[in-house]
Formats: C-alpha cells, structure tokens, sequence
C-alpha cells in the first residue's frame, strides 16, 4: 500500500505544480504586459487555475500524512521539518500572492477588499494598474517557492534525520 500513497503523493506533487504553473507564468509576463486586458487575461487565468492547485495541495497532504504513518516517520525529525516548511512557505506565498489581488481589482475583476469581502471596481487608471502591477512580489515569492521545493525534496528523499 505504501507505494500506492507514494505514487498518489508524487502525481498530486506534479499535479500541483503544473497547475500553479500558470500562475507562476502569469507573474513572470505581467510586467511586460502594456495594455489592461492583456493584464486582466493573464490574473483570470491565474486564479481559475487557483481552485485546481489547492485540490492538489489538499491530495499532497492527505497522501503524506497516509505515507507518513504507513511508514511509520513520525517519529523522525525530518518529516515534521517537512510539514513546518510546508506550512511556512503556504503561509508566506499566500500573504504574498494577496498582492496579485490588487491587480485583479485594478483591472476590474472580483477582488477581496480591505475588510475581506469580494467586491468588483471599475477598472483603474493605466497608471494605478502600473502600480499594483509594480507592487506585486514577483522575484521573492518566486524564491520563496523554489527554496522550499528544494528543501521539501532534500527532505523527503534523503530523510537526514
């Protein structure tokens, strides 16, 4: 059974990153975007791709903790290292992300607001789009995913402790 719940674990890993591959791609282009509705095309389909990626990250999950008690690694250090990166790195690329929020609104989509409700806004002046386009956190947040893919992956395959 243990390698059933590894191969769930891996597909769901892929799955995951393929899906949020289009929210990475879509980081990446917006700044070279000019015009609105090339901006707002690109934050569309980040976040319909959004639903998607947290299916698989609630699979990753499920699969790692079935993987963790089928092979009895909770009593090792290096899973629970595992989970704390997993949620550290979840909590800061979502505090991040909620800055693609504000491109979202500035564009005219659906975007939460200060009090955490979603509103829709007519579309922002070219330059307030500019600068929530600015404003967004590309290169960290794109470290911040790459170090903990990493670590997540020294992890898991090496078990160093």
């Amino acid at each position: 059974m243990y390698n059933w719940f590894l191969f769930a674990h891996i597909a769901s890993v892929a799955g995951f990153l393929l899906a949020h591959g289009a929210s990475a791609a879509m980081s990446f282009r917006l700044r070279a975007e000019k015009t609105t509705d090339g901006i707002r095309s690109l934050t569309e389909l980040s976040k319909q791709t959004s639903g998607i990626m947290y299916a698989f990250i609630a699979l990753i999950v499920i699969s790692g903790v079935l993987l963790g008690l089928q092979g009895r690694w909770f009593g090792r250090g290096w899973i629970w290292a595992a989970i704390v990166a997993l949620i550290l790195a979840i909590g800061a690329m979502s505090a991040l992300g909620g800055r693609f929020n504000a491109v979202r609104g500035a564009v005219g989509l659906p975007a939460w607001d200060r009090r955490g409700k979603m509103t829709t806004a007519a579309p922002g002046s070219p330059e307030e789009i500019r600068r929530a386009v600015e404003a967004a956190p590309v290169g960290v947040i794109t470290v911040i995913g790459v170090a903990a893919l990493a670590l997540l992956l020294w992890l898991m395959i090496l078990k160093p402790f």
